[in-house]
């Protein structure tokens, strides 16, 4: 079987890293190298005086003409990161799947070698095929994954011609630092439209909502959904923070949505009400830190009360709502705090419906 990194290909006096079969699969069934492509339908942009090509092109007719200059593999002008395969085989698995799709151009850059020609009269390009044909400025993993990928697609491309080396590494910082991508909240605030919650994403998604709209409930219009704003605790903090709670033992024992949701509000007010400063519960490190305790402050309140009630609770995070000054951290990282709280609870009670 052919390896997934094929090393350097000697181009002239430079080296180049050009893709073979990739791991578990088999080299691409391109024209043999030399032939010219067949023209392929194109639409040319011009911006700020660089031409780019925008077309689609077979990955069977493309894969095998594509190098990637990787910055560890020739450090005099590569500029490039390594390959990730497991990037690459997710991608492939991805594609592999029916209704998925990629709708974004890899970025190449045609070589010299490659001999590019575009006629304007039937809008179509054509190429040399020889190895290191194009460079590839965007995208070398979504090409790998292609090439993995069980489907032959034709993938999206936009071609520049008569770049420089030093017009290509311009357009990959660009690329890679211009770009902003949507705020993690916003992902996880709509996933659910698109139907690809896990689980536990979902129950997070129903916590947080009703958390958020329960009069009762000392998170009630603190919460911000889709981006971050002040004196509110952004979802994915949230997330981040009951991660830990909603796969401990003490909400996977409970047998309903609704009586998770009542041991969470019970678990949240017991600090409102013990709290001299109600704002430290909206505190991103603060809040992330009670629920890394969850499990043994509701295991606590079991063993030494009998249930798990408001009183209970509330009698258990008594301590830890009033540390004196002196035994507080130096610093209000989730981790120290942890470790302050941890050391006046101690637990190995199980709990069930019945306990509240």
């Amino acid at each position: 079987m052919a390896v997934l990194f094929a090393g350097f290909a000697a181009m002239g006096k430079k080296h180049r890293n050009r893709p073979s079969a990739p791991p578990g699969g088999t080299a691409s069934a391109s024209a043999p190298s030399g032939e010219r492509s067949p023209w392929y339908t194109t639409l040319k942009i011009e911006q700020n005086g660089h031409f780019v090509y925008v077309t689609t092109i077979p990955i069977d007719e493309l894969f095998d003409y594509c190098v990637v200059e990787r910055r560890h593999e020739n450090p005099i002008d590569g500029f490039q990161r390594r390959l990730n395969r497991a990037r690459a085989e997710e991608i492939a698995e991805y594609l592999n799947t029916e209704g998925n799709s990629i709708p974004i151009n890899i970025v190449l850059s045609a070589q010299p070698e490659a001999e590019f020609r575009h006629i304007r009269e039937n809008k179509g390009l054509s190429f040399k095929r020889v190895p290191g044909a194009f460079v590839i400025l965007d995208g070398q993993h979504r090409m790998w994954g292609y090439q993995m990928c069980a489907a032959r697609h034709r993938i999206p491309v936009a071609i520049y011609e008569g770049l420089s080396r030093a017009d290509e590494v311009r357009l990959f910082v660009d690329i890679n630092t211009k770009h902003q991508g949507v705020p993690k909240a916003l992902i996880l605030d709509v996933k659910g439209l698109a139907g690809s919650e896990t689980d536990e994403e979902k129950l997070l998604r129903e916590l947080f909502d009703r958390l958020n709209t329960d009069a009762e409930s000392p998170l009630c219009a603190k919460l911000s959904a889709a981006q971050a704003s002040s004196g509110k605790l952004s979802r994915t903090a949230f997330n981040t923070a009951l991660m830990r709670a909603i796969r401990g033992d003490s909400l996977r024992r409970v047998s309903s949505r609704d009586k998770q949701y009542e041991l969470v509000l019970k678990f949240l007010k017991s600090f409102h009400d013990e709290l001299e400063d109600k704002a430290l519960l909206f505190k991103r490190h603060f809040f992330a830190a009670i629920f890394d305790l969850f499990d043994e402050i509701v295991k606590k309140a079991k063993k030494d009360h009998g249930s798990v009630t408001p009183a209970s609770l509330q009698a258990i995070v008594h301590p830890i709502c009033n540390l004196p000054e002196d035994r507080l951290p130096k610093t209000q990282k989730r981790e120290s705090l942890v470790d302050v709280m941890r050391g006046m609870l101690n637990s190995d009670t199980s709990i069930s419906d019945e306990d509240f």
